[in-house]
């Protein structure tokens, strides 16, 4: 069985936001300017103008809302293919958010000018991917609350770890416990007592650095329970 075999009635909205096919940027690309970032670089912290959006090209970033008081919640992470900074540009407003390079990433930065002059005029294509990276962003905060409100933390684990399987297309999930309770906004132990359940009923293997999902269709059933299986 594949890992596409199995599905949900309704796929798994997770706030890791990838567009794999870059193809409808490829005749703009020399209108804008390489970047790179290197593993723990801030990109940008809340209240830096905006002046232009970023095509990440490769690589992971993660965007984290923060507190006055130093705290901070993942709010997703973004991969290849998505876009940085074309709400705030769009709305006209500084960064709201803490956006850090989790590993090396390529971008290509286009300045506001083009995109306003360029990019909106003259390339639907680009377009609809922009407001697709919008649309992303949106079912993400909204999955976030109703996930929230109606979900048990292990249901809200196990579809998380399903969907990231389905929208990366493969079973490792490269992500630490600490990280994914940041992004689910459950405590780590909360998450670790889950993935220990998981693991205990033979639908996952928890390994040092990551989680390797081993029944997908077991896994897929039970997001639709309760309570980590027995």
């Amino acid at each position: 069985m594949t890992i596409h075999d199995t599905r949900l009635a309704h796929e798994p909205i997770v706030p890791w936001i990838v567009f794999r096919d870059q193809s409808c940027w490829d005749a703009v690309l020399h209108l804008g300017r390489k970047v790179a970032w290197r593993a723990g670089a801030v990109i940008q912290r809340p209240e830096d103008e905006v002046a232009g959006i970023f095509l990440l090209r490769s690589g992971t970033i993660k965007v984290a809302a923060a507190s006055a008081g130093g705290l901070q919640r993942t709010l997703w992470l973004m991969g290849e293919g998505s876009v940085l900074g074309e709400a705030a540009l769009f709305g006209r407003h500084p960064y709201m958010h803490e956006i850090v390079a989790l590993e090396d990433c390529t971008a290509v930065e286009f300045p506001r000018a083009v995109v306003m002059d360029a990019l909106l005029a003259h390339h639907p294509e680009v377009s609809a991917a922009l407001l697709s990276n919008m649309a992303a962003k949106c079912y993400i905060m909204s999955t976030q609350v109703e996930d929230t409100t109606f979900l048990s933390a292990a249901q809200r684990l196990g579809r998380f770890l399903y969907g990231v399987c389905l929208t990366r297309g493969t079973r490792r999930v490269a992500l630490s416990h600490a990280t994914i309770a940041d992004l689910l906004g459950l405590h780590r132990v909360t998450v670790s007592n889950t993935v220990s359940a998981l693991r205990r009923a033979g639908l996952i293997e928890d390994r040092t650095h990551d989680i390797v999902v081993a029944d997908m269709a077991r896994l897929a059933a039970f997001t639709g329970q309760a309570a980590p299986p027995a």
